[in-house]
């Protein structure tokens, strides 16, 4: 008990700490905590003579941890998030009878496969759901979700923080898209078909390239691409006009194939399958209402 009570043990360091970890930066971590910096060096001098440790040492204009921040770092943010855990006043989450807003970042790719079950409750209760594309930046990404501008975000997505948590929803892999009625080829097309006819690229950064071209170049060959786009969902209604090809997620393929009367293939070379993922920051785990919107996107998941 009187460790717990000593005067010295303030939990408003363990902040600092935090926040002086993940920014790196004593101004950023001050702006993060809305305290003035002279604060946050005020607490850091503090959690310094506490320790027995610099904890942060100075290198160009980043605070690097030592040793011992490093190792402090996993038990104090547990720490941290327990006691938002305890302290928050959700206990109970009824879609039904309460009014809540998500926000989900995701690719439009996915939206479509992906999130229709949960706007259709949206239509269907108070429920409020905003979807935005997902940012062609990772860190701009993770950083929504610790600054809370993000409940979610769901892609292809194999960096995360230690504080981010991560269910994959299902492993998936690249089809050919066409129109038969302007690129008479049958599946399952060919190498030789494959690079004839040009292409229409889905691209999340924009460019006329991507790993398809990188598979293609191993094997002594290559395609031609007239065009690109980062609107994955825009390039189906194009090729019910256009006669070009286009290597879609497998899964958005087969939906706009039967919707739009077009055709898909295996690609003529194997380029294996990636995780499709949600994650979030780990202080919304216990929330109820986060873990009913993971559920039901995980619901939504196990259907396809």
């Amino acid at each position: 008990m009187k460790a717990i009570h000593n005067p010295a043990l303030d939990l408003n360091l363990i902040k600092v700490f935090d926040a002086l970890l993940e920014t790196r930066n004593v101004s950023r971590a001050a702006e993060a905590l809305g305290v003035s910096q002279s604060a946050v060096s005020h607490a850091l001098a503090r959690l310094r003579t506490l320790v027995g440790d610099p904890l942060f040492v100075r290198t160009g204009n980043r605070m690097e941890p030592t040793p011992r921040a490093q190792r402090l770092a996993e038990p104090l943010r547990d720490l941290l998030v327990g006691a938002a855990r305890a302290l928050s006043a959700e206990e109970d989450f009824d879609p039904q009878r309460e009014e809540r807003n998500f926000t989900i970042s995701t690719p439009d790719s996915m939206q479509a496969v992906l999130l229709t079950g949960i706007l259709r409750d949206a239509a269907e209760g108070d429920l409020r759901v905003s979807v935005s594309l997902l940012n062609h930046d990772p860190d701009a990404v993770l950083n929504g979700l610790d600054d809370g501008t993000l409940d979610l975000a769901i892609g292809y997505l194999p960096e995360l923080r230690r504080w981010h948590d991560r269910q994959v929803l299902y492993r998936e892999t690249h089809v050919c898209l066409f129109n038969p009625e302007l690129v008479p080829v049958a599946p399952p097309i060919g190498l030789e078909d494959y690079t004839r006819y040009p292409h229409l690229m889905p691209s999340l950064r924009g460019g006329l390239t991507s790993f398809i071209d990188d598979e293609l170049a191993a094997l002594g060959t290559r395609r031609r691409v007239a065009a690109s786009t980062t609107q994955f969902l825009a390039i189906p209604v194009i090729l019910t006009q256009a006669p070009m090809l286009t290597s879609l997620p497998a899964r958005l393929a087969r939906l706009c194939a039967d919707a739009l009367g077009l055709a898909t293939s295996p690609l003529p070379f194997d380029i294996g399958d990636y995780e499709v993922s949600m994650i979030w920051h780990r202080r919304n785990t216990a929330s109820p209402s986060h873990s009913w919107l993971r559920q039901r996107i995980g619901e939504e998941a196990a259907k396809l």
